[in-house]
């Protein structure tokens, strides 16, 4: 009888545990800081094999502007065919992004340089300044270029 109790109380305090122990438990965390900074008004042209992007750099919700903290840029690119463009407005696929980690703004604007496989159809870009710790800001607008030759 004494026996029974006993596996009684181990099992119901194994169970006990387990339900307690349920989910996942990690160490407390702070939440990513967010860049105050956006780049807006981009615009591109193709030299050769590059696009050469730039824009202007604007504060959003009302934040400070500490430029120090960007360290780069996050450049994403699509391509369509000619034949199949997407509809205005509608998402645009990105095939990928490069890591532009140089100095991107200068004075009041951003200037970036993106070497790309200059072929026959329709370019699509877009830019997310990079902070300290691989922190991602807010998306430009979006640019498109061109190229039916």
């Amino acid at each position: 009888m004494k026996r029974q109790q006993g596996r009684f109380l181990v099992i119901f305090g194994l169970v006990f545990l387990v339900v307690l122990a349920c989910g996942k438990k990690g160490p407390p965390f702070l939440p990513e800081r967010n860049i105050p900074l956006k780049v807006q008004q981009l615009s591109g042209e193709w030299k050769n094999e590059a696009v050469f992007l730039k824009g202007t750099v604007a504060a959003f919700q009302g934040q400070n502007r500490d430029r120090s903290e960007i360290k780069g840029c996050r450049v994403y690119h699509g391509w369509y065919a000619l034949e199949k463009p997407p509809c205005e407005g509608c998402p645009v696929d990105y095939s990928g992004y490069r890591e532009i980690n140089d100095e991107v703004l200068r004075g009041e604007g951003f200037f970036c340089e993106v070497f790309v496989n200059r072929k026959k159809g329709i370019h699509f870009f877009e830019v997310r300044l990079i902070g300290r710790n691989g922190v991602i800001g807010p998306p430009s607008n979006r640019v498109k270029l061109t190229i039916d030759d």
